[in-house]
C-alpha cells in the first residue's frame, strides 16, 4: 500500500507562503497522478500517467514544463482498482456514494472518475507574485469555467477531517476533459456515465520547503481562521 506524497500545505497557502519550492520533474518523480497548483497559486494541476497538465486563469490547458514551480502538490503511484459504475447522479452525491462503499472516513485515498459528465464547474486562480496574498484573497478573484456535456477524467483525494490544514478535509478534485480544453478545480458537477476507481493509501508523506527562509520565520500557530479560509477557497 502506497501513501500520498505532498509537497507543501494548505496552512502555508493560508499564510501566503506560496513561493514554488519543488518543480514538476521533483513531484513527477513521487507519483505519476495527482493534482496540485503553481507558485503564486498559478492555476490548477492535474497530474495524469505521468504528465502534468496545468488549468490557468484564462481556461487554458497547458503542458507544463520540468521546471515549472510548484507550491503545493498531492501524487501517488497509481493503482486504482475499479469500485463502480455510476449514471446520473450529483458529485456531492456520489461522494455520500463513496463514502459508504469506502466504508471509513479515516483513511486517506485518491478517487478517478472517467467517462461522461452532464455539467462540470471549475475554477481557477491567478499567479500572484510577492508580497503574497494569502489564499482567502486568492479565492475572492478566482475565475470559474463551466462545461456541459463533457468527456474528461476527475482526479483527486479524500482526506480524513482531523488533518484539516495538513491538506483539504474531505474530497479535493481536479479535472481535465479528452480533449484538453478544459478543466480545473471542481466546484460541483453532474455525472452522466462515469467508471469509479478508488486507491486506498497508506497516509501521506510531508515534504516542507526546508530551505526558504520565509517558511522557517513564519508563524504558523494560528489556527483560528483556516477552517473559514480553506472552506471558501476550495468550495
Amino acid at each position: 500500500m502506497k501513501p500520498v506524497v505532498q509537497f507543501g500545505t494548505m496552512q502555508m497557502l493560508v499564510e501566503s507562503l506560496l513561493d514554488g519550492f519543488v518543480t514538476a520533474k521533483d513531484v513527477l518523480a513521487s507519483g505519476n497522478t495527482g493534482i496540485g497548483t503553481g507558485a503564486g497559486v498559478d492555476g490548477e494541476l492535474i497530474m495524469l500517467d505521468g504528465v502534468a497538465y496545468q488549468v490557468d486563469v484564462h481556461g487554458h490547458v497547458n503542458k507544463v514544463a520540468d521546471d515549472f514551480p510548484i507550491a503545493f502538490g498531492d501524487v501517488h503511484q497509481a493503482d486504482f482498482k475499479p469500485l463502480k459504475h455510476f449514471d446520473n447522479i450529483t458529485l456531492d452525491d456520489l461522494q455520500k456514494e463513496i463514502l459508504k462503499e469506502v466504508g471509513t472516513e479515516n483513511l486517506f485515498f485518491a478517487v478517478k472518475m472517467t467517462g461522461e459528465f452532464k455539467t462540470v464547474e471549475t475554477r481557477a486562480a491567478a499567479k500572484s507574485e510577492k508580497p503574497y496574498p494569502g489564499l482567502g484573497e486568492i479565492a475572492k478573484t478566482q475565475v470559474i469555467f463551466d462545461k456541459d456535456d463533457v468527456k474528461g477524467t476527475m482526479v483527486g483525494y479524500y482526506t480524513p477531517l482531523v488533518f484539516q490544514g495538513v491538506g483539504v478535509p474531505g474530497f479535493h478534485q481536479h479535472f481535465l476533459s479528452d480533449n484538453l480544453d478544459f478543466g480545473g478545480h471542481v466546484l460541483g458537477a453532474t455525472l452522466k456515465s462515469v467508471d469509479v476507481s478508488i486507491q486506498i493509501l497508506s497516509g501521506v508523506t510531508i515534504n516542507l520547503p526546508t530551505n526558504n527562509e520565509d517558511y522557517k520565520k513564519a508563524d504558523l500557530t494560528d489556527l483560528s481562521s483556516l477552517n473559514g479560509v480553506i472552506a471558501d477557497a476550495e468550495s
